[in-house]
């Protein structure tokens, strides 16, 4: 119980997706069924069955909406106090719905019994959110640590992602000191800002900001390949406000650099298109494939696994990353969803 003293997170956030609103209603469902038929109940049973039912999920849901309306003002306290306002909510629920049901559902004569009748349904709401909060606090030690889990691969694999053009671009720089000494910077400032997008892979950037350290690493890499290198945009004119991961496009451009301009003794053309739709983010990054058996390099499948990989750990396995080979063009496709959970 000590990791619920700590904030910064929601302890009921489960409550709030599809699946925990309808093991609620279920739950409630259930609970008013075993109401309504226990023994010694008096009237008919099924009228019975129906005012329960509205009582009990009027209750669950005036609570959860509660608790969903103050969710960020929550996030910010401890874990203690959002336990404490989880069974006050559900307590203060109960007591005004049984007193506005005592008038025109259930027979309550006098004051005694009012009160009785109210005492003895916030009993039962409290035992039955200790236990339902014990479930929320087993779901919500195991989600933390599938996302340590998730963290510690995202970032085993990140490890694994090889740099291949830091070598060669830092040749590249130190012999333009002897020519072109503004080029040499501007060499060494891209190198930089790739260098700095690499610790922060993982993280949260604007779509704007992606593309244009991708356009920093082509910069970079034109120096070295010269016109061999040519890269051809089909992207919105107005891009939207959309966050993506740090390094989503880069290493795809990187890919295509390594396996179909390098490889290639009369360059290639590297086709980029980007997609936005209602729900998703498209992203298309085409090259040819080079013939000359002399500098052909080796099935470039590890390097994508990786990507995709990290691309699935980070949305949930909701990014698609396809590859395509036809007509001597090498095809890759990623589609990842607009909105997802961060991992950290």
């Amino acid at each position: 119980m000590s990791k619920s003293l700590q904030s910064g997170a929601l302890l009921f956030s489960a409550l709030f997706n599809e699946r925990g609103v309808l093991a609620s209603l279920i739950v409630s469902q259930v609970i008013a069924i075993v109401l309504a038929f226990s023994p010694n109940t008096d009237g008919d049973i099924w009228q019975r069955l129906g005012v329960i039912s509205l009582f009990i999920h009027l209750i669950v849901l005036v609570s959860t909406s509660s608790l969903y309306l103050c969710r960020l003002f929550l996030q910010k306290h401890t874990h203690f106090f959002q336990l404490a306002y989880f069974f006050i909510t559900f307590i203060v629920s109960t007591i005004a719905f049984s007193i506005l049901f005592s008038y025109f559902a259930f027979d309550i004569e006098n004051r005694e019994q009012l009160v009785f009748f109210t005492l003895r349904n916030c009993i039962i709401v409290f035992l039955l959110t200790a236990l339902f909060v014990q479930f929320l606090l087993l779901y919500f030690e195991n989600e933390q640590q599938t996302k340590a889990l998730s963290r510690a691969e995202l970032d085993a694999l990140q490890a694994r992602i090889r740099p291949h053009f830091l070598y060669n671009s830092l040749n590249t720089a130190a012999e333009l000191t002897h020519q072109d000494a503004q080029a040499a910077e501007q060499a060494i400032l891209a190198l930089a800002a790739l260098s700095q997008a690499a610790m922060r892979s993982g993280q949260n950037v604007s779509l704007e900001d992606e593309i244009a350290l991708s356009k920093q690493y082509i910069a970079l890499e034109m120096w070295r390949f010269g016109t061999r290198l040519q890269v051809d945009w089909h992207i919105p004119n107005e891009l939207p406000a959309l966050l993506i991961p740090c390094l989503t496009l880069q290493p795809l451009i990187e890919n295509a650099v390594y396996y179909g301009v390098e490889t290639s003794e009369s360059g290639a053309v590297i086709n980029v298109e980007l997609h936005v739709t209602t729900g998703y983010l498209t992203i298309i990054v085409s090259n040819p494939i080079t013939v000359s058996e002399t500098k052909k390099r080796a099935n470039n499948g590890m390097a994508l696994d990786n990507i995709r990989q990290r691309l699935n750990i980070y949305y949930k396995n909701k990014a698609q990353l396809t590859i395509a080979n036809n007509h001597g063009v090498f095809r890759v496709k990623v589609v990842i969803p607009k909105r997802v959970e961060n991992i950290s």
